[in-house]
């Protein structure tokens, strides 16, 4: 299963307006003004409430992995207890610890979070 969540209003249209293909995938979306989260990044509470949406909710938080483009995103991963992808800006200089930072999506490897490669 797979969700996602995402900032409000044109900055989750910005982002995802080339990738509607994956997102007609996602099971559900939460986003930074649904009433469940309370607080916004680095606060964990959007990524508990999504790992909370799904029909058949995870164990625990360490089965959870977040992609993130945004340092608060990874803090906020991180301190929900989840494991994390960054996919910083280039520009971005000082880069917070995730368990893996790449340049680039397609560099993704899901064996290496233990989960069935790409066809």
């Amino acid at each position: 299963s797979s969700g996602i969540n995402a900032e409000y209003g044109e900055d989750f249209e910005l982002k995802t307006r080339n990738h509607q293909e994956l997102l007609r995938q996602m099971e559900f979306t939460v986003k930074s003004d649904d009433p469940e989260v309370r607080h916004g990044k680095p606060n964990p509470d959007i990524f508990l409430v999504a790992m909370g949406r799904f029909r058949e909710p995870p164990a625990s938080p360490e089965c959870c992995l977040v992609f993130e483009d945004a340092p608060n995103g990874v803090e906020a991963a991180r301190a929900a207890g989840m494991r994390c992808v960054m996919v910083p800006d280039p520009r971005l200089e000082d880069l917070p610890k995730s368990d893996v930072i790449l340049k680039s999506l397609e560099e993704f490897n899901p064996t290496e979070f233990g989960l069935p490669a790409f066809d």
